[in-house]
């Protein structure tokens, strides 16, 4: 693939209405005090923010499971706002760098640059807080078979449904700082297929060399090389 494709992502919050108070009359029996239970859906939601205020920055081994069947690998480092290096360790000729504003697509094959601005990408999702969750439209849901405790938040952007779907996968983590992992996400595109990414060997929280949000340019290069730096 010499594309990526993005996803916009919008995400609002859901509200539980608050219980009405009941007044009594005097002729009628007391009523009994019942508690009205916190919805799922709020609950996992007020996790998720938790997790995105929690977690400044984030290193972990990625695996992407492209539509045709394509695996590659590598380091994913991460900085909030706005910063993230997917930095492919096997022989795949790409980086991809987010440097606060910009998403850069760099292909060392074919010595091209692509740009997109980071809000239009749904990674906008990610590399943001509880207050950029909070300003988008998504759905949360909880729980899969035999994964009861798995949180998922979806978003598609309503007004470009074409750019398809983006859906992060968060597990319940008592070692993580915020009790939660993120374990990672896929994409679903215009036609109906699928890019997962899957992170392990994660640390959370670790000092990110500003250089990692820099990238060599490839345009102009005499030759071309498959090495990323």
């Amino acid at each position: 693939m010499r594309s990526v494709t993005l996803f916009g992502v919008y995400l609002a919050l859901l509200a539980v209405p608050a219980p009405a108070l009941l007044a009594q009359e005097a002729d009628l029996p007391p009523l009994e005090e019942q508690s009205v239970e916190e919805d799922q859906s709020l609950k996992a939601l007020r996790q998720v923010q938790a997790y995105m205020d929690g977690v400044e920055s984030l290193e972990a081994e990625f695996r992407q499971h492209a539509p045709n069947g394509n695996v590659a690998t590598g380091r994913l480092y991460l900085e909030r706002p706005g910063y993230v290096r997917f930095d492919y360790t096997d022989e795949t000729p790409f980086l991809i760098v987010a440097d606060g504003t910009t998403l850069n697509f760099i292909d060392y094959e074919i010595g091209q640059v692509t740009k997109w601005p980071l809000k239009k990408t749904p990674l906008r999702a990610l590399l943001g807080g509880s207050i950029d969750l909070a300003s988008l439209q998504a759905n949360i849901s909880r729980g899969r078979p035999g994964l009861e405790d798995l949180i998922l938040l979806s978003a598609r952007d309503p007004e470009n449904p074409e750019q398809g779907e983006i859906t992060l996968y968060f597990m319940p983590d008592e070692a993580m700082p915020t009790g939660l992992r993120l374990l990672g996400w896929n994409v679903l595109d215009a036609k109906g297929e699928t890019t997962e990414v899957a992170l392990t060997d994660q640390q959370v929280n670790v000092s990110l060399d500003d250089a990692l949000w820099t990238f060599e340019d490839p345009r102009g290069l005499t030759k071309r090389r498959r090495t990323r730096r």
